[in-house]
């Protein structure tokens, strides 16, 4: 068929003119070529969000494209006087500068974003010569004419020129935390670790009177915010950037002599020596060790999936010159607590991603440690009681605002708020029961072979009324079936294994019916996308996926999934096996 489809576009794309036989199936070949990718995109679209709880319904919608418009309307009744309220004026010239970038860091290059010179008014607070540029990401980005995220820096043209008491603050969108409360609370979070972070407010904005209406406010990263938790703070402000490790060229943020790196190559010795994990206490000789554990242990926590232990992102890293360590802090907090590459039931133990997070997991002492600060934290301070009143006391704060915008907004941000509080209790039930039932390492027989077990329904697709699942006898098997109705979705069976570093295959027996070309069944591992997705219908066929645990011991979430428009799927429960290679 997309051979047949490819010739034709050939022949209708070159009328009156005649190709050789070589050069028309050559044609053929790389228009059949990108059918097949085509095809692959339809079938395999980003992973879908994996979360407890179901979601308002435009949170979950809203996710199934790229990036959809923001919606924005005008207040319909006054504004609340109690959040700050900035007018931004940006000269023409200066808009069409703005409106003429766009995010394009997908090879994780280092962008410049244009700067402007803007006047920005809040109450009777006036500042000139502010210099802004649109900020955000592969998700938060958006362009000017959308609902854009911006970064003021107030005191880079004017000297000592400070809005309340800051010199540069984000304007966050939160496109992608709908709930507006993610950031705020997930940073108080760390601060109650003993992690440094700036801090979060909200406020309205208008852009040449245009009214945007609500952002989450931060305070700037730089030597005003480093001033309240070091006593020095001449070091180097290490900004992360998009999806990297300390081993790129991490840009500066601040620091008095921003030419000398040496802080940042001590670390990166020491953390890629071979033989690390027979001496870990080199690490603490160039690390706050303390502190990171802490930071390590509330990212998981948080389920902060886009962070530096699990995606190597949203982090900075502070050279301390009075202790002489390097300190890790948290950064884009809006995605936490179970949702898009996350469940509130993620794993304790997840795979690290941050060379830094490896090298401490690498030792036996280390995830002791570690598991014996997540223990703590869990018990002082990942508190779902406390976390859910405060987050109800944040979401009183900034309700006024939005019914002003519409009585419509002030509901549906009721809604996120009971999702979010769901989450954080889901999530500590979740640590709990993972601290009080710690796993071992998993057991092979001498065959290399280890059968699984302790499967859970999980609707990645969000739409539970369209995926239902049931563990049930098929042809005399024990299987897991999962099946999907009108509209279709994604489902999958998923069980959790604690590996150590080593090769394997993940295997098993399935059937599907009515799942037709657009869809079909995988095996693969949280985090990954299985492009070998394949369909059987009426026909046992074996499916298997291999990956690699690179980590010393990690716990890896093994998926039995189906993506359809419709249809079923049966996986044979005692086929279901892992081998080690």
């Amino acid at each position: 068929m997309l051979v047949w489809t490819a010739a034709a576009f050939v022949n209708m794309s070159l009328p009156g003119r005649k190709l050789s036989s070589a050069r028309r199936w050559s044609r053929i070949l790389v228009w059949s070529t990108f059918g097949v990718v085509v095809t692959l995109r339809l079938l395999f679209p980003p992973e879908p969000v994996e979360s407890g709880g179901t979601p308002p319904q435009d949170f979950a919608e809203g996710r199934r494209s790229r990036h959809p418009p923001t919606r924005i309307q005008p207040p319909v009744s006054e504004v609340p006087a109690d959040l700050w309220r900035l007018h931004i004026s940006i000269a023409p010239n200066d808009v069409e500068t703005l409106r003429g970038y766009s995010w394009a860091g997908w090879g994780r290059q280092r962008q410049e974003r244009p700067e402007v010179r803007v006047t920005v008014r809040e109450g009777r607070t006036l500042c000139t010569n502010v210099a802004l540029h649109l900020k955000g990401a592969a998700g938060s980005f958006r362009p000017f004419d959308d609902k854009p995220a911006f970064t003021l820096q107030f005191s880079k043209h004017v000297s000592g020129q400070q809005f309340h008491g800051y010199s540069q603050i984000s304007l966050n969108n939160s496109v992608q935390d709908p709930s507006y409360l993610s950031e705020a609370i997930s940073r108080e979070l760390f601060e109650a670790a003993g992690v440094p972070v700036p801090l979060a407010h909200h406020a309205t904005v208008l852009v040449n009177d245009r009214d945007l209406g609500l952002y989450v406010l931060t305070e700037g990263w730089g030597k005003p915010f480093l001033r309240r938790h070091f006593k020095n703070v001449s070091g180097n402000l290490y900004d992360g950037g998009f999806v990297q490790d300390i081993t790129a060229d991490l840009a500066t943020n601040s620091g008095d002599d921003r030419s000398d790196r040496s802080d940042l190559n001590r670390l990166r010795e020491v953390v890629l020596e071979p033989d690390l994990a027979n001496d870990p206490e080199r690490l603490a000789q160039v690390l706050d060790r303390e502190r990171f554990i802490s930071f390590l242990a509330m990212e998981v926590m948080t389920c902060h999936w886009d962070g530096y232990a699990l995606n190597r992102n949203n982090y900075r890293l502070f050279h301390d010159i009075g202790t002489d360590r390097m300190v890790f802090m948290p950064h884009g907090l809006d995605q936490m607590f179970g949702v898009f590459r996350s469940s509130p039931g993620s794993s304790i133990q997840p795979p690290m991603q941050g060379l830094v997070a490896q090298a401490v997991m690498a030792t036996a002492a280390g995830r002791e440690l570690y598991l014996q600060r997540m223990a703590t934290l869990r018990s002082q301070v990942f508190l779902e009681d406390r976390l859910t009143n405060r987050v109800q006391e944040l979401s009183r704060q900034i309700r006024p605002t939005l019914e002003a915008y519409g009585r419509d907004l002030a509901e549906q941000h009721d809604a996120h708020v009971a999702y979010l509080c769901q989450r954080i209790v889901e999530r500590a039930r979740s640590i709990s029961q993972q601290l009080e039932s710690p796993q071992g390492p998993m057991a092979f027989d001498d065959q290399a072979v280890a059968r699984l077990s302790g499967w859970a329904p999980d609707f990645t697709s969000r739409r539970r009324g369209r995926v239902s699942f049931e563990k049930e006898e098929r042809d005399g098997r024990k299987v897991l079936r999962i099946s999907t109705g009108p509209g279709g979705g994604v489902g999958a069976w998923r069980t959790r294994a604690l590996l150590e570093a080593g090769q394997y295959r993940l295997e098993g027996n399935v059937q599907t019916r009515g799942v037709g070309p657009r869809g079909g069944v995988s095996l693969r591992i949280s985090g990954t996308r299985d492009a070998g997705i394949r369909a059987s219908d009426d026909e046992w066929s074996v499916l298997s996926y291999r990956f690699t645990v690179t980590q010393a011991l990690a716990e890896i979430e093994l998926i039995c999934e189906l993506r359809s428009p419709s249809g079923e799927a049966w996986f044979e429960r005692e086929s279901l096996r892992l081998v080690r290679e």
